[in-house]
């Protein structure tokens, strides 16, 4: 991976950042983003492409499982809720993130960035895995 390629470049850089972020994030996203056809948003495309999927998520140095408790807490440190459930979505479905880490990131933003934020998590996160139908039994035997 060229890590000095420009930005717009579309290149392996974009091709290894267009599979990882099909597979974090789905096809039905991707194709609905890269569909705009414009000189002003192709060329935002093609930056989100190379530098956050193809320089930072495809890096490999952290799991993406890491990545998206991460993720989840950034969002949330910055109250940006609707990327918020995205990416809880995103941990829940794509990533693998155990349910018992899920739960002790909301616990964690609770601490560092309040309960206000917290609950508006928790809010979220409920709902998400009352859609998804998500067994919550697993946790009653992981209690600490």
């Amino acid at each position: 991976m060229d890590l000095n390629a420009p930005t717009t470049a579309t290149s392996e850089i974009w091709a290894e950042g267009e599979a990882t972020r099909r597979k974090i994030i789905g096809d039905r996203y991707v194709d609905d983003m890269l569909a705009v056809k414009n000189a002003f948003d192709e060329e935002w495309q093609r930056y989100c492409t190379n530098q956050l999927w193809g320089r930072t998520w495809q890096r490999g140095i952290l799991k993406h499982q890491q990545l998206s408790l991460l993720t989840i807490g950034m969002l949330a440190g910055q109250g940006r809720m609707e990327e918020f459930e995205m990416h809880f979505r995103i941990a829940l479905k794509h990533t693998g993130v155990p349910l018992i880490e899920l739960r002790e990131v909301l616990l964690h933003i609770g601490m560092y960035c309040g309960i206000p934020i917290a609950r508006d998590c928790f809010v979220i996160a409920r709902r998400i895995l009352r859609e998804e139908n998500v067994d919550l039994s697993q946790l009653e035997s992981a209690a600490p």
